[in-house]
């Protein structure tokens, strides 16, 4: 009985060890790289709990040791992948910041999402089936306020809501460089189609027609300087070749 009481006790003292397990993969994590916890098991405890076998480190991920070997990631959207391990894609929302190195106190919010565990996997999933896949997007600025643009750091935090009002936190972090953007700038459209230009003056006169003019014309088109040259034109062309709109009687 006494046996039975201890093992009781310690299930509720750590439900984690039997509840939720998951997090960010990629962009790949510190917990994977720096620190080598395992993807099945440590990588995706709560962060209350990994402070106990991170040699000192504590359970945050921003306290783990940084990777030198930054990742580059485009400015503009980006998809963040994760995992639930055990079937644990438990609800509760998810945010994605960009932290300063040096400051994690600095921080800029570029993405969050609801039940994010449960992207591809709307339903709860079931203990001992494997790892269930979820995604998240966020909007990485090209200049960020918290960060330089070479060295930030990408922390993704979960809050899984299935114990509320408890609540179980897990964060993943990932060291990046943040690119130019997916495809560069566009390139410029076509210009606007030209207007029409200006009206040209009256060119060389054309050859007389074969029946020359017989005179008392005009030149009947808008004021112009050279109207009274205009008019000698009409003379010399009508009837034969006699634009309306230019030359009358």
């Amino acid at each position: 009985m006494k046996f039975a009481a201890i093992i009781a006790t310690s299930a509720l003292a750590f439900p984690a060890l039997v509840s939720a397990h998951g997090g960010m993969v990629e962009p790949k994590p510190r917990s994977l790289t720096t620190m080598g916890l395992n993807i099945d098991s440590t990588f995706g405890h709560p962060t209350n709990m990994r402070n106990a076998y991170t040699n000192g480190k504590g359970g945050e991920c921003l306290g783990f040791t940084p990777q030198t070997d930054r990742v580059t990631i485009p400015a503009g959207p980006f998809t963040i992948k994760m995992r639930a391990n055990d079937g644990a894609n438990h609800i509760g929302p998810c945010k994605v910041y960009l932290v300063d190195p040096s400051n994690a106190g600095n921080k800029q919010e570029i993405g969050s999402m609801d039940n994010c565990m449960r992207s591809l996997h709307p339903g709860a999933g079931s203990k001992g089936t494997p790892p269930i896949p979820a995604e998240m997007k966020v909007n990485i600025p090209a200049n960020p306020t918290a960060c330089k643009p070479d060295n930030c750091v990408l922390q993704f935090r979960w809050e899984a809501m299935h114990l509320a009002p408890s609540i179980e936190v897990y964060d993943q972090c990932a060291d990046i460089k943040i690119g130019g953007g997916g495809g560069g700038a566009p390139a410029p459209g076509p210009g606007p189609a030209p207007g029409p230009g200006p009206a040209p003056g009256p060119g060389p006169a054309p050859p007389a027609p074969p029946a020359g003019g017989s005179g008392g014309y005009r030149y009947v088109g808008p004021a112009r300087p050279d109207s009274a040259a205009l008019t000698t034109w009409c003379n010399q062309n009508c009837p034969g070749f006699c634009p309306g709109d230019m030359c009358g009687k």
